[in-house]
């Protein structure tokens, strides 16, 4: 994504080149246009949400290294059935978002609940926080994985 950054950069620098040899606009403008397009595209690293059914899920799982799976049911569904790996951070909390900061933004996410919904609304909220790598599981939910023989 760095790389797309600066090939994004380049190409509005040269954009601004040409226009600057056609119209001589004040360097002060031209330095201020810069800075606000080399801000505005730190959006281009945001991290995306990867939806992804349950065999996708499980799969991309098992193959990424250093994976979080984060649990957003409450404690009581999660005591009732688990993956041992598991970190259970309930969404409907009022400190889930403090409480997402104890887990490594730089690692991959792998969020579920129970059918779909409170992780498709956390998904947002953890890319908000700046976590790099998110994998949504959507169409199902924590029995879907139990089901497959997730423990």
């Amino acid at each position: 994504m760095v790389s797309a950054l600066f090939l994004y950069n380049g190409i509005i620098s040269l954009l601004l080149i040409s226009i600057n040899s056609i119209y001589k606009p004040p360097m002060k403008a031209t330095y201020s246009l810069l800075i606000i397009l080399f801000i505005s595209s730190f959006g281009i690293l945001k991290a995306q949400i990867t939806n992804l059914t349950a065999q996708e899920f499980i799969a991309k799982a098992i193959t990424t290294k250093n994976a979080q799976l984060l649990d957003v049911r409450t404690p009581e569904e999660w005591k009732a059935g688990k993956i041992a790996s598991s970190n259970c951070i309930n969404f409907n909390d009022v400190a889930f978002k403090q409480q997402i900061e104890k887990l490594d933004k730089n690692k991959p996410v792998f969020i579920y609940c129970a059918a779909g919904g409170r992780s498709s609304k956390a998904a947002p909220i953890l890319q908000q926080a700046g976590f790099k790598y998110i994998y949504n599981l959507t169409g199902g939910g924590y029995k879907d994985l139990a089901n497959a023989g997730v423990k």
